[in-house]
């Protein structure tokens, strides 16, 4: 009887087929961590946007429901520059009471760049229970922290890149176009650029929005005409105008001497010929704000 042949692997045939799964053992695993970093970098990004939405959607929230800092006060921002914008609101988290009746508290968001390439905006609140809010505080650092300026500072987003590279770009961009006072301002535009890796794919995103300011209390539109007939004059206000389209009040003025009317149009009195009369016009709208102007008129 013959015995049976037994065969198998030569040592070398093991250690070629060891080497061969090896190698394709680590090809799997490299393919896999690239999976799993570029799967973790994607979530990641989307996190990050999100947070950046939210951050825009709360902004437009609070810019819609800005109130003005006071009934006589121009506008509604408080603080407006590329970077910071501040401004009041009705604090709904707090019953109404006590001598802040209308139960404002003030917002500031701003962008932190200590870190150009990972940028972070910041909610910044203060609330008070005095009838008349403190001061806007003059300190300009992001977030401010001196002090008594805010009673909370939240991070709403980061990996922000504003002003990477020494670009600058602005977080805040105000309209109307050409307006040079804060009171003048009825709309804000907010821009967030987000890089989580600056430098590298799929590079950099662009989130924006936009506001008007509704509730934006702005200095009403004066001017009048007045036209001598037969020795007076008619006074006519018809121009004169709310930029909101509020009813206006009118006083008049000669010279010094206020006329005995609150209409908006008025005739004076027979006047002596060649007399020189100074006539004044103040509207007024319901918010407190006022606008005067003058014109003179000689008598035939």
């Amino acid at each position: 009887m013959t015995a049976r042949r037994e065969e198998g692997f030569t040592l070398i045939e093991l250690i070629v087929a060891m080497t061969i799964t090896t190698i394709v053992f680590a090809a799997t695993l490299a393919v896999m961590d690239a999976f799993q970093r570029n799967n973790r970098a994607d979530l990641l990004r989307s996190e990050t946007q999100d947070n950046a939405r939210n951050a825009l959607d709360r902004l437009a929230r609070d810019l819609r429901n800005a109130v003005a800092p006071a009934t006589n006060a121009f506008g509604t921002l408080e603080q407006a520059s590329a970077y910071s914008v501040a401004f009041q609101i009705t604090d709904t988290s707090r019953v109404a009471g006590g001598a802040n009746a209308s139960n404002a508290m003030r917002v500031r968001y701003c962008l932190d760049n200590s870190n150009p390439e990972n940028e972070v905006l910041w909610r910044q609140e203060k609330r008070w229970t005095t009838a008349e809010a403190p001061t806007l505080p003059a300190a300009t650092a992001c977030p401010d922290l001196a002090g008594s300026d805010w009673d909370s500072s939240t991070r709403l987003v980061g990996n922000l890149t504003n002003r990477i590279g020494g670009q600058s770009r602005s977080l805040f961009v105000y309209g109307p176009a050409g307006a040079t006072l804060v009171s003048q301002i009825t709309a804000v535009q907010a821009s967030l650029f987000i890089d989580l890796h600056p430098g590298q794919r799929p590079g950099e995103s662009q989130l924006t929005s936009g506001v008007l300011l509704r509730s934006a209390n702005r200095q009403p539109i004066v001017a009048f005409t007045a036209k001598e007939v037969n020795g007076h004059v008619l006074l006519n206000a018809s121009e004169s105008r709310d930029p909101n389209g509020l009813s206006l009040t009118y006083k008049w003025w000669d010279g010094a001497t206020e006329l005995p009317t609150t209409a908006q149009q008025y005739e004076t009195g027979l006047l002596v010929s060649k007399s020189s009369h100074t006539f004044k016009l103040e509207v007024t709208n319901p918010g407190g704000l006022s606008n005067s102007t003058s014109q003179t008129v000689v008598i035939k």
